[in-house]
């Protein structure tokens, strides 16, 4: 099974994805221990994001919320966790070491230098920053001796991986409004670098990191 983004009528999806867990992918033979069974097929899944930012004044919920409720019923039906066989997609460092190795390639094939620092860009504390922020931690660890924060895979091959710091740039025109809420001090993880207005601004603040300060003021 691939969860790719929450679908249209969540109670059909669920229905059919529930039928399938607890059937070893053929709800037309039913086991018997259905209840007790521990193992599952395969389930891989991407983006966390418990809600999102559309035309509304409310957020609406977003794929991880749809992950949420399969979770909760998976539980309650069979009386075990529903394990994943791979999570990707923010917040989970794999997406970012992937973004990373595509920088690399594209800055490789045009003569320019391998990447030292990585910036990115969200809207999401919880999400985008938190993956950012977890990120910034992998990059810290010796090459030979990185393990993932959230318990997920990393990228087998790291020829293209070469970012020494990541920094996180919280953008207020999506999840996030400053207006409304406030960010939580006490979870350090979903502390940004930086704020700033919007994607532009996030450009601008870059360039003047990397010393492009002539490309801001044209």
């Amino acid at each position: 099974i691939v969860l790719l983004g929450e679908p249209i009528q969540w109670e059909r999806s669920l229905q059919v994805i529930i039928d399938l867990l607890l059937t070893d992918g053929n709800p037309a033979i039913v086991p018997d221990d259905s209840n007790t069974k521990h193992d599952h097929i395969p389930i891989i899944a991407c983006n966390r994001d418990l809600v999102f930012k559309a035309a509304a004044d409310l957020p609406r919920f977003g794929h991880g919320a749809f992950l949420t409720c399969l979770e909760t019923l998976y539980k309650n039906i069979s009386g075990n966790d529903l394990k994943y066989t791979a999570f990707v997609g923010k917040p989970f460092e794999i997406s970012y070491q992937y973004a990373e190795t595509i920088a690399n390639q594209i800055a490789l094939a045009n003569g320019q230098p391998k990447i030292e620092k990585v910036y990115f860009i969200g809207d999401n504390p919880d999400v985008d920053i938190v993956g950012a922020n977890m990120y910034n931690y992998l990059l810290q660890q010796s090459m030979n001796v990185r393990t993932s924060i959230s318990g997920y895979s990393l990228l087998s091959d790291s020829k293209y991986l070469s970012a020494k710091s990541c920094e996180s740039i919280l953008v207020c025109t999506g999840v996030y409004e400053p207006h409304k809420q406030k960010l939580d001090g006490k979870n350090p993880w979903k502390l940004p670098t930086t704020i700033k207005l919007d994607v532009f601004e996030a450009v601008k603040y870059i360039l003047l990191m990397e010393t492009y300060p002539w490309i801001v003021n044209c």
